[in-house]
């Protein structure tokens, strides 16, 4: 099982695993119902990395294209509404 730091450097560079968790994502959510962080967490465990809470829920912000920079400005509520798929956001994926 890989790390949170290894998985989260691969995915900053690697569209096919980005790809490969937002096709992960969406089947988790369509049939469990669950959170997008929680489909995140679940899609990457599938592919062999084993990811936080946290790292799950900052991959789901990146997926909103949400920068660096971005992300500092945001309020730690609206980072937990987009993590959770608020509908009133943009979808992930």
């Amino acid at each position: 099982m890989k790390d949170a730091k290894q998985f989260f450097s691969e995915f900053m560079d690697n569209d096919i695993l980005r790809n490969k968790i937002s096709e992960g994502m969406r089947r988790f959510i369509e049939s469990e119902g669950i959170e997008p962080w929680q489909a995140g967490q679940k899609a990457a465990f599938e592919l062999g990395y084993d990811i936080p809470d946290e790292v799950a829920k900052t991959i789901v912000i990146r997926m909103q294209g949400i920068s660096d920079d971005d992300l500092k400005e945001l309020s730690e509520e609206e980072a937990k509404a987009i993590a959770s798929g608020d509908p009133h956001l943009p979808a992930c994926c």
